[in-house]
């Protein structure tokens, strides 16, 4: 008995496990809008943002240009004034994010994108995922179906 207990312990996790049990997550661009925009949030939103408290959420350097672009849009449809824009970019500066600034190559993105029919933004979130082995919160349709494909899991968030 006890030697099935060592043998159990030495053994690696399932990959799926691991995956759950990963210290952080990457966030995508649909979950953070819920946290700007009025009356976005849902309940795995608002998790995924307090998690940025105390987890290690993680986010590829496009995020950056993704949530400018988000805001603008937002003051041009008249859902957001400008003052309201300002005050929300620099909400979304000081939210304790991991911006990951590594280049990915060109072909890597290209390649995974064509292979899920994502998008290139989505595909740089897959692919911060798939690097560093972390679940990743989303609401976009095609990236869960990508994610799926690819084992990686969405990210579990819990209030």
């Amino acid at each position: 008995m006890a030697a099935r207990r060592t043998a159990a312990r030495e053994t690696a996790p399932p990959p799926y496990l691991a995956a759950a049990t990963a210290p952080g997550f990457v966030v995508d661009a649909s979950v953070s809008a819920a946290w700007l925009l009025p009356g976005e949030a849902t309940a795995y939103t608002a998790a995924a943002l307090h998690a940025t408290v105390h987890t290690d959420v993680w986010v590829p350097a496009l995020w950056l240009l993704e949530v400018a672009n988000l805001l603008q849009s937002a003051q041009r449809r008249r859902r957001i004034n400008a003052a309201k824009r300002t005050e929300l970019a620099a909400a979304a500066a000081g939210l304790r994010l991991q911006v990951c600034r590594e280049p990915v190559a060109l072909p890597t993105l290209d390649a995974l994108a064509a292979e899920h029919a994502l998008s290139a933004y989505d595909a740089c979130y897959l692919e911060l995922a798939l690097r560093r082995r972390l679940p990743l919160a989303t609401l976009d349709a095609a990236l869960l179906a990508a994610m799926k494909r690819c084992g990686v899991p969405l990210a579990t968030l819990c209030n």
